[in-house]
C-alpha cells in the first residue's frame, strides 16, 4: 500500500523515534552511574543524585507518553525543553558541537525533531 493511505504515518514514525530514543538515555543512568553522576556534577547540577533520578523519571515519562501517543503535543514540548537543557549542559561541560566528539549536536537535533513534532502533530 502507498503511504498516501496513511497520511499521518510520517508523524507517527517521528513520534515513535523521538520516544524510543529516551529509553537508552534513561537506562544509561543506571548502567553507567559514575558517568551520569560525573556529567551532572560537571554541568553544575547539585546535588547530582536527585538530578540523575529526576532526569531518569522525566525520560521514562516522556518516552511513555510519546510511544503511547498520549498528550503528544505536550510531551513533545516537554521533550523539546528537556533536550535543549541537555544540549546546554553538554555545551557547558564539553564546549563542542559534534556529537561524536562529545558535543551537543545530538540532543539539539533530537530536540528540534521534538519541536517539529509539537508544532505539527496531526492529533
Amino acid at each position: 500500500m502507498s503511504v498516501s493511505f496513511y497520511p499521518n504515518a510520517p508523524w507517527v514514525a517521528l513520534r515513535i523515534v523521538c520516544g524510543v530514543f529516551f529509553l537508552p538515555h534513561a537506562l544509561g543512568k543506571f548502567t553507567q552511574p559514575r558517568a551520569a553522576m560525573g556529567f551532572f556534577v560537571a554541568a553544575g547540577f547539585r546535588p547530582a543524585v536527585p538530578f540523575v533520578y529526576l532526569a531518569f523519571a522525566i525520560e521514562v515519562v516522556l518516552a511513555g507518553l510519546l510511544l503511547g501517543g498520549i498528550m503528544v503535543r505536550e510531551a513533545a514540548v516537554g521533550s523539546t525543553v528537556y533536550l535543549l537543557v541537555a544540549a546546554a549542559a553538554v555545551v557547558k561541560v564539553e564546549r563542542k558541537w559534534l556529537w561524536h566528539l562529545g558535543g551537543c549536536e545530538y540532543p539539539f537535533f533530537w530536540g528540534l525533531c521534538c519541536a517539529i513534532l509539537a508544532a505539527s502533530y496531526p492529533g
